[in-house]
């Protein structure tokens, strides 16, 4: 599978998880049936705009920044994030992300199924 970006048109949202602004999401892939990637999609904030305080429970997610400024809270800790920048939210922890520059906040973001390995 080869998908491009620019071809992909955003869906477009406000208020994500209780965050506030417009939010567009650019899904490559959405809910990939038997693969433990349940979605991967590039991201874009308006300044200002932000994505709510949120958990995840038996899936991974994680935040890469492509341009922009803004912060991210992991796990309650806040963090800068900007360009080459990479978060990661575990199965039972927090997240949240907020663009505090005057561009957009660009990132590519991928949410992954926890995988059960009996230990």
């Amino acid at each position: 599978m080869v998908k491009h970006v620019q071809e992909i048109v955003p869906d477009i949202a406000e208020s994500v998880r209780g965050g506030t602004g417009t939010a567009y999401a650019h899904k490559l892939i959405d809910i990939y049936p038997g693969s433990a990637i349940k979605s991967v999609g590039l991201v874009r904030l308006e300044p200002g705009a932000s994505v709510g305080l949120h958990s995840h429970q038996a899936e991974e997610d994680f935040y890469y920044c492509i341009s922009g400024k803004g912060v991210v809270i992991d796990n309650g800790v806040e963090h800068p994030f900007t360009s080459g920048t990479l978060q990661i939210t575990r199965s039972g922890e927090t997240q949240a992300i907020r663009n505090t520059g005057e561009m957009e906040l660009v990132f590519l973001g991928a949410l992954i199924s926890t995988i059960e390995t009996g230990e």
